[in-house]
């Protein structure tokens, strides 16, 4: 699974979890619903801006969006909380692999 597959999982996930349609979540992040659609159809892949918003739509941290695991809201269960030094660089290495995604775009 790609990086790019597992965000589209996750982001439809968190989506139909929250019962959000995309149409909703357009709004909630200021962007258009035939982007989101793109988006969840892997035609476009998001900014880190605009990933940092889609998370604040959902309430989570951004990097929940790249996590391989079950979805689950982190309000139901116990959190991971990361360091700062480990904050830096998950976002680090979410940059490097978004950067790659794009490149093919």
């Amino acid at each position: 699974m790609t990086v790019q597959d597992l965000f589209i999982a996750n982001l439809k996930g968190y989506r139909k979890l929250q019962k959000i349609s995309q149409m909703q979540l357009a709004e909630l992040c200021d962007s258009s619903t035939g982007y989101i659609g793109e988006i969840e159809s892997g035609k476009r892949f998001p900014s880190v801006h605009m990933i940092e918003r889609i998370a604040a739509a959902f309430k989570i941290e951004s990097w929940f969006l790249f996590k391989n695991e079950p979805i689950s809201h982190p309000a139901s269960n116990s959190a991971i909380r990361l360091a700062p030094s480990q904050k830096k660089e998950l976002l680090d290495n979410m940059n490097s692999a978004l950067s790659k995604i794009l490149e093919d775009f």
